[in-house]
């Protein structure tokens, strides 16, 4: 894992769309990372990559057995205000 909103597959970094989580050391950011990494072993993980952001990673909405996990992370708290 990254942080609460990018983790690494291959050599690859994927950012999930659609949300922006605390980074690692501001308030809530290492409980996002941890979340987002229990979320991704929680079932079959689906990917559907759209561009690569300004700094290079893929940006992708990405599912784990159906669940948006952006959606999950922003229905459980952990997106940043404004944050879309």
């Amino acid at each position: 894992m990254i942080d609460g909103d990018t983790f690494a597959y291959g050599a690859d970094r994927i950012r999930l769309r659609a949300i922006d989580t605390p980074e690692k050391d501001q308030s809530d950011g290492f409980e996002a990372r941890q979340r987002l990494d229990s979320l991704l072993h929680e079932g079959t993980v689906t990917m559907v990559t759209n561009v690569l952001d300004p700094y290079g990673r893929t940006l992708a909405d990405v599912y784990v057995d159906g669940r948006n996990v952006a959606e999950v992370l922003k229905s459980e708290g952990y997106a940043k205000p404004g944050s879309r």
